[in-house]
């Protein structure tokens, strides 16, 4: 009897290191987890952000005469009957 008691606490305490350590490891991975996902909500919030910008754009280029106007002149250079258009090149340097 007195050899059984310390051999079932040394099973005893074995067992709670195991139980222990498991803990531990799914612990860490509970934290992983929680750090990936914020990470991933952040992204999320922010493709939201991007895209809410993009529709905004993609609204004003459909409806807005100024903004076409705006947009066509500076890409394609466009200008009204009437107006002159000026081109300003530097001249090269030379050394």
């Amino acid at each position: 009897m007195r050899v059984l008691r310390p051999i079932l606490l040394l099973i005893a305490l074995g067992l709670l290191v195991v139980s222990v350590r498991q803990f531990m490891n799914g612990y860490n991975d509970w934290q992983e987890a929680q750090i990936a996902e914020n990470a991933y909500r952040s992204e999320i919030r922010e493709l939201e952000a991007k895209r809410d910008q993009l529709k905004q754009r993609v609204e004003m280029l459909k409806n807005d005469e100024l903004t076409k106007e705006r947009l066509a002149r500076k890409r394609l250079g466009y200008i009204r009957a009437g107006e002159l258009k000026f081109k300003i090149i530097k001249p090269d340097v030379v050394e």
